[in-house]
């Protein structure tokens, strides 16, 4: 908290007023930071049309997110190299886009089934990008995008098309 107090130029008390302990500060930094990024996804997928194009809207979105994890100047990874509760809230927010993403592409896909289906993509997304972005010169980024786009859309044409999620969603 010295640290961050210096560099912001203010007393610690006043940044103790604010947030109680080194844990509220990075919890709060990274619930503006989620925010931030499930706007920007949400805008991403915007500019696509998911209900005529959802492979498109899907790899734009997964391009978003190999965008993210390989930008070694983003203001904050997707993912704690280590674990922490306060991820969670990011990684919510960004999966709530995605699952309403999903529910606009199919709309009879129910709240629960579309919540799943988004964790799937979600975790593909950050696996996939976590260990690209370890090995940056295995492939470049369009490769990333390509293998990341193929397994996801195969994965959620299986379970929302004819497969058991879309019987049982409708």
């Amino acid at each position: 908290m010295d640290d961050v107090a210096k560099a912001a130029g203010i007393a610690k008390g006043l940044l103790y007023k604010h947030f109680s302990s080194k844990d509220a500060l990075f919890q709060a930094l990274i619930d503006r930071q989620g925010e931030s990024y499930a706007g920007e996804l949400r805008d991403s997928l915007k500019q696509a049309d998911i209900a005529a194009d959802p492979y498109g809207a899907m790899r734009d979105g997964l391009s978003f997110w190999l965008r993210k994890m390989g930008d070694d100047t983003a203001t904050f990874n997707l993912t704690d190299p280590g674990v922490h509760h306060g991820y969670d809230t990011l990684r919510g927010s960004l999966r709530a886009v995605i699952a309403e993403s999903v529910r606009a592409a199919q709309p009879g896909v129910g709240a629960p089934y579309a919540g799943l289906v988004a964790a799937l993509i979600q975790g593909a997304a950050e696996n996939l990008g976590l260990a690209w972005r370890d090995d940056p010169g295995a492939i470049d980024a369009e490769e990333a995008l390509d293998i990341l786009a193929t397994f996801c859309w195969g994965g959620v044409t299986a379970v929302l098309g004819a497969g058991t999620l879309g019987e049982a969603a409708r």
